[in-house]
């Protein structure tokens, strides 16, 4: 017979093998059953810093005016405004004295 080159034999045979593996694991094993878990009531941890200063709220501005040519979304508008008042102030930080400390505006 014809000589057999065991060394390409092994190679195929590693081949097959790798090929026979399923490509992925199962379900089961990326699944966790921790449902128990998130029904108890977790203890906070008592090396956890505690928060400071008082507590922020949210302040209202002035009513929107009735106006007839609104943009169809928010982000519609905040395009318009941006292009047409660039300079214009969009965000405002406050410190805790309630003095402005960083403003954000639309444009650059």
């Amino acid at each position: 017979g014809v000589p057999v080159n065991s060394r390409v034999s092994s190679k195929i045979q590693q081949l097959l093998n790798t090929l026979k593996r399923p490509k992925r694991p199962p379900l089961k094993e990326f699944f966790v059953d921790d449902f128990e878990e998130l029904l108890e009531v977790q203890q906070p941890d008592p090396n956890q810093p505690k928060p400071e200063g008082n507590q922020v709220n949210v302040l209202k501005g002035e009513p929107l005016g009735v106006v007839t040519n609104w943009p169809p979304s928010l982000l519609a508008a905040l395009q318009r405004w941006g292009t047409t008042q660039p300079k214009a102030p969009c965000l405002t930080a406050l410190d805790t004295t309630g003095k402005a400390i960083y403003t954000l505006t639309y444009g650059t």
